[in-house]
């Protein structure tokens, strides 16, 4: 870009979209601030660079004259008279007229867009002290829709084992404390999901406090002034004699002359503020839809991360689009189902696969979703949680007798055996190789060697849930 590595790589980490967001946070903080960026330094350009405004001055101006006339109307501000209406001969009445905004147009975009970026710099500085690595996660999980058979299933193993071990998905005991319908804490699963809607607040907030910024900045009481200039383009007024952006003004200044002051009343066009009334009608009505998408998100994310039941039905979702359709649809597996959701994941679990899935493909985060899922039961199965609910929750997870493995529709998607996944400590079905069969329920010969010895699988593949291992990136 600028040809200086370090600068190169600060501004394209500056303005490069996230992995851990939504379209909507996009729209705020990527799209809209990169717009408003590109307003002030057009804007700058016209104003620093062109010739902001040109006035029409008496014969006896010549060359200087007329250059410092129209520097130090542009500086000291203009102000608006009707074309239908007389010069008022009060000087009050004249400065209560003047308007001066349009010389700080370009600082005052400037500033809107810091302040459509500032919620996403307090999101990526505040997340990272929760321990959960979303952007890690989430660069992983799209990494794996372009592998392909061995390697994609090893690396879906081991970001399940990340995931497991860093989102902590065994029951802690611990003191939960409680805000609305949700156990609040960096150790309890919800710091993540209760910062990120702060911050979709914030964005909120942020683009309802624009408009107020925007209509004092134009000021003249216009509250909803892109409706009148458009309603004014609509019925053909035209917009040359809008109050708000006059593109003709008059400007007052004085002249010492041997002593005396003279004082000079000359009329000025304001080239700058055609494109200031363009640059902000646009805004004005790009507000209102960055506004109506963030109130609309802000209650979605709301009421699909804090209500319990909202939550365990994004996890059914997920699960019946896995092939889980009979687990999901049983009433045994209910509670088991409830207890994952919001005991295991957690507010910031479920957040994270919605990232997932935003980012890395709705068929990653279902995969990814019934591996943990998978992994969970496993671990409540093998310890002391198992319960009839577990047992229940099991027995659906495992395959019928004679059924397949389900195979991931993904590209380089391999076999997913859900049976040895869910139940690997559970001795192994008789088998009938050839005309030798088992006798009263054994396991003949041949069987038996290429079966391997169930404590020695039990030894090598420890539970992960229970393992207390730090969050390790392997």
């Amino acid at each position: 870009m600028l040809g200086i590595p370090f600068l190169d790589d600060a501004i394209t980490k500056l303005f490069r979209p996230q992995t851990f967001d939504d379209p909507v946070d996009r729209l705020n903080y990527f799209i809209t601030a990169t717009l408003l960026t590109f307003f002030a330094l057009m804007v700058s350009a016209k104003q620093y660079v062109g010739s902001p405004i040109q006035c029409w001055m008496p014969m006896e101006f010549k060359g200087g004259w007329e250059q410092y006339a129209e520097d130090y109307c542009f500086i000291q501000n203009t102000y608006y008279v009707a074309p239908e209406e007389e010069i008022p001969a009060e000087i009050n009445e004249r400065d209560e007229r003047q308007f001066g905004y349009y010389q700080w147009v370009p600082i005052v975009l400037a500033l809107q867009a810091v302040m459509f970026y500032l919620p996403n710099w307090i999101w990526k500085t505040l997340h990272q002290q929760s321990g959960v690595d979303l952007e890690t996660a989430i660069s992983d999980a799209r990494a794996l829709r372009s592998m392909h058979s061995d390697k994609r299933s090893q690396e879906m193993g081991k970001l399940v084992q990340y995931l497991n071990e860093t989102l902590e998905l065994h029951e802690a005991r611990r003191t939960p404390r409680y805000f609305f319908c949700m156990r609040f804490g960096r150790t309890l699963g919800s710091y993540v999901s209760m910062l990120y809607l702060v911050i979709k607040l914030l964005y909120l907030v942020n683009v309802l406090g624009q408009f107020f910024l925007l209509n004092a900045f134009i000021g003249r009481g216009y509250n909803v002034w892109g409706w009148t200039a458009l309603q004014s383009l609509w019925t053909g007024s035209g917009w040359h004699d809008s109050p708000v952006f006059p593109r003709v003004s008059l400007c007052d200044f004085r002249v010492r002359r041997l002593a005396n002051m003279h004082r000079y009343t000359v009329q000025c066009v304001l080239m700058i503020n055609m494109f200031n009334e363009k640059i902000y009608l646009f805004i004005w009505f790009w507000f209102l839809l960055v506004a109506v998408s963030t109130l609309i998100n802000f209650f979605y994310c709301l009421f699909s991360l804090v209500p319990p039941v909202a939550r365990e039905r994004q996890l059914r979702q997920l699960l019946k689009q896995a092939k889980f359709q009979d687990l999901v649809s049983s009433k045994e597996a209910a509670p088991m189902l409830h207890r994952f959701a919001n005991l295991a994941l957690r507010p910031d679990g479920i957040l994270l696969l919605r990232f997932i899935e935003g980012h890395a493909g709705a068929i990653v985060a279902r995969e990814l979703t019934a591996h943990l899922f998978s992994e969970y039961v496993q671990h409540c199965e093998g310890t002391f949680h198992s319960t009839d609910e577990v047992k229940a929750a099991a027995s659906l997870l495992r395959p019928a007798a004679g059924s397949h493995s389900t195979k991931s529709t993904s590209p380089g998607g391999c076999a997913f055996d859900y049976a040895a996944l869910v139940h690997p400590l559970q001795p192994p079905a008789p088998h009938h190789l050839g005309g030798g069969g088992a006798v009263d329920g054994g396991i003949d010969e041949k069987t038996a060697l290429e079966q391997p010895d169930s404590s020695q699988q039990h030894h090598q593949r420890q539970p992960l849930l229970g393992s207390g291992m730090k969050p390790k990136r392997v």
